[in-house]
């Protein structure tokens, strides 16, 4: 049996990444990369600059991502939607915690009830 090794990347929310980095710990070439960006799905932090930098979260989106394109094959337009639809997800389920957080307590306990059934 043969371990498998695993890199380790620590990231603070304030910490940025380059398009190098980012393709190391991705999988994806710079070249997808690019492209997630004309497409909208990925955000540099600079986009006037020449040597674009990232938020250390893009790291975790665009890992995801990678997963996605070679478990399901998909090409960079494919992925630029996927990303942008999971962002959407995450994003609603943000606002229903809120919303849910906001309820009185016995509202949220029979919404949880509703959820189980």
């Amino acid at each position: 049996m043969q371990a498998e090794s695993h890199d380790v990347l620590w990231l603070d929310q304030w910490q940025s990444v380059s398009i190098s980095e980012l393709a190391v710990c991705s999988g994806l070439s710079e070249a997808e990369l690019h492209e997630l960006v004309d497409y909208g799905a990925l955000a540099p932090t600079n986009p006037q600059e020449l040597q674009w930098t990232f938020t250390a979260d893009c790291v975790f989106r665009i890992r995801k991502a990678s997963r996605l394109r070679d478990d399901l094959e998909l090409d960079t337009h494919a992925l630029a939607l996927a990303i942008l639809l999971l962002d959407r997800i995450d994003a609603l389920e943000a606002q229903l915690s809120e919303v849910r957080a906001q309820l009185p307590h016995r509202f949220s306990q029979r919404s949880t009830r509703q959820n189980k059934a």
